[in-house]
C-alpha cells in the first residue's frame, strides 16, 4: 500500500508539471483563466489516476490484479470522458478557458506516467518474496 502511495504522489507532481507548463501555455491564447482550467483538469485526471493505481493495489490475487486493472481503465477512461461531454456541452466558464483541450492533453500525458506506473505496481505485487533463511539440511 505504501508503494501505491508513492506512485498516486509521483502521478501528482508529474501532472502538476504538466498544469504549469499547460497552463502557462493556453493563457496564450485564452488569458490567465487558463491557469485555473489546467489546475482544475490535472486534478480532474489525477484523480481518476490515482483511483485506478489504488483499485490495482488492493487486489489481492494475481487474477484479481488483472480485474482490477480493467476496471482502473474504465474509471480512467469513462469520468475525462464524461467531462469533457459536460463541458463541450455547457456554458461553463471554464469551458471558454480551454478546459477540453487541457483535458486532453493532461488525460493523454497523464495517461502515459499512470500506465507505467500501474504496470510496476502489477509486477511489484506478483514478484514472489525471495527466501533468505538457508535450508535446513
Amino acid at each position: 500500500m505504501l508503494r501505491a502511495a508513492k506512485y498516486i504522489a509521483i502521478l501528482g507532481l508529474f501532472l502538476a508539471a504538466v498544469a504549469a507548463v499547460s497552463g502557462a501555455v493556453a493563457a496564450r491564447q485564452y488569458g490567465t483563466g487558463a491557469y485555473l482550467a489546467s489546475a482544475v483538469s490535472a486534478t480532474m485526471i489525477w484523480a481518476v489516476g490515482s483511483l485506478s493505481l489504488l483499485i490495482v493495489a488492493l487486489a489481492p490475487t494475481p487474477a484479481a490484479r488483472v480485474n482490477a486493472a480493467l476496471l482502473g481503465m474504465l474509471i480512467r477512461m469513462g469520468l475525462p470522458m464524461l467531462a469533457l461531454m459536460y463541458f463541450t456541452k455547457s456554458n461553463h466558464p471554464l469551458a471558454a478557458e480551454g478546459i477540453v483541450g487541457l483535458l486532453v492533453v493532461h488525460y493523454l500525458l497523464g495517461l502515459i506516467v499512470e500506465t507505467l506506473l500501474s504496470v510496476r505496481l502489477t509486477s511489484a505485487s506478483a514478484t514472489p518474496a525471495v527466501n533468505t533463511t538457508p535450508a535446513a539440511s
